[in-house]
């Protein structure tokens, strides 16, 4: 056998031992796993989101007191970090992903929690907001990156971020200091002043910043904030919405990673 066939069989088994183990430790939902949930919510969680989960726990509300991000009231609706489309409620991965990776200068990354820890907090938190037990959220398609990104790719992605009027919020740049931003017009949906993010930092992206995460933050929007999706004008144009990736990761020169 050769040895890329067997470096490739290899991925495959390791890939089905590693999903097999994330679904063996998912515990199943109910009174128990929800209140073993509320005991490391409790602990973890509660000093910002509070004790019921509605985003005032008591370093939160200094933390979102005058600016965004205030954190997540859970018991209402307009998650921002979503494979879903706007509007709409996250699916338990993405959940999964927040808790796991954390949110870059807003809440610390959870992997000290086990796997099993993390998604018996995800059912407490499910449970706070009756919506999740209404619907089953449905995520939008997220296509694997093309290989290489091109120069002509890259160069359309700018006449993109250009057409879409990117620069009023990102500047003409990309290090956040567009007009709206600097002038502090821009909202959140509580109405705290909120800064558009310097997309030359990939540190700086909440909601990750690998090709597939900017795909997804383009796609779906960041609800209860000025970014909106943009899935409408790019519906039918994968290659363009690659393109623009590849231009805002060449900002801060590593396209394609």
């Amino acid at each position: 056998m050769r040895p890329q066939l067997l470096q490739y069989v290899a991925i495959l088994v390791l890939t089905g031992l590693c999903a097999t183990t994330a679904l063996a430790v998912r515990p199943k939902d109910g009174p128990d796993t929800r209140a073993e949930g509320r005991r490391i919510y409790a602990r973890a969680c509660a000093w910002c989101h509070g004790a019921e989960g509605k985003g005032d726990g008591p370093a939160g509300w200094s933390i979102g007191r005058y600016s965004a991000p205030r954190p997540r009231d859970f018991t209402a609706d307009s998650y921002k970090f979503r494979s879903t489309p706007s509007g709409e409620l996250p699916t338990d991965q993405d959940l999964f992903r927040t808790i796991t990776h954390g949110i870059p200068g807003s809440m610390p990354s959870y992997r000290s929690l086990n796997e099993r820890e993390r998604w018996q907090v995800i059912a407490y938190v499910r449970s706070l907001n009756p919506a999740f037990q209404q619907e089953t959220p449905t995520p939008i398609a997220l296509p694997s990156p093309p290989p290489f990104p091109s120069e002509d790719g890259i160069r359309n992605g700018r006449a993109l971020y250009a057409k879409y009027e990117c620069r009023t919020c990102h500047g003409d740049n990309a290090a956040g200091d567009g007009p709206e931003s600097k002038a502090g017009h821009l909202r959140d949906a509580h109405q705290l002043p909120i800064t558009a993010t310097n997309l030359t930092d990939p540190s700086a992206f909440k909601n990750g910043a690998t090709p597939q995460d900017l795909y997804r933050s383009i796609m779906t929007g960041l609800d209860g904030t000025p970014m909106p999706s943009y899935a409408d004008e790019f519906a039918g144009q994968e290659q363009a919405v690659w393109d623009l990736v590849w231009y805002l990761q060449s900002l801060s020169g590593q396209p394609g990673k």
